[in-house]
């Protein structure tokens, strides 16, 4: 590495690089992910500096205490209430072919369909009837026209979230209303 001559294209090299990492998980998630479905309501359609996206809730975002591991309830002691804590959330289909939560931890699981989440450690553990997970699948961005006709018609019927899954990492693909 002593000809000068290299420097710029190694400097230039590592933000591409950096990328490149970065966008691998989501990209080979897509390409080699298991296809599930999961049920979802449509929020909102519209971010004046985004464009028009459509925003969700999931069913699998918020957990009964019942559902999470011991080994985190204890780690609600030691962290302020109101941070985040990575989680693996394990996933069950129901009959309806739709998948709910099985149960939370903190290792990750070895088979079966699992999503990595953060959970927000509540502020009243004592009291708490329910525990937020986010998963990083809050947006579906659309064209203007098809993000209001999602809304108009998620309000009418009840609608499902088509994603990919491997390895914890999850991509939405599609938003089906019924």
């Amino acid at each position: 590495m002593s000809n000068p001559s290299f420097r710029p294209l190694i400097v230039f090299s590592i933000p591409v690089l950096i990328l490149l990492i970065l966008a691998f998980p989501p990209v080979w998630t897509t390409m080699t992910g298991d296809v599930i479905k999961i049920k979802t309501a449509p929020v909102d359609p519209t971010d004046l500096f985004r464009g028009s996206y459509v925003a969700l809730e999931y069913e699998i975002e918020s957990v009964k205490p019942s559902q999470v591991d011991d080994s985190i309830k204890t780690r609600f002691n030691t962290r302020n209430m109101g941070d985040y804590t990575r989680v693996y959330v394990r996933l069950k289909q129901n009959t309806d072919g739709l998948y709910a939560v099985d149960y939370v931890t903190k290792e990750k699981p070895g088979k079966g369909v699992y999503l990595k989440g953060e959970l927000e450690i509540p502020y009243d553990l004592q009291n708490a009837e329910t525990i937020q997970i986010r998963y990083g699948l809050d947006n579906y961005f659309a064209s203007e026209e098809k993000a209001k006709e999602m809304e108009k018609d998620a309000l009418a019927n009840p609608s499902v979230a088509v994603v990919k899954v491997r390895n914890g990492n999850v991509v939405l693909t599609d938003i089906i209303i019924e």
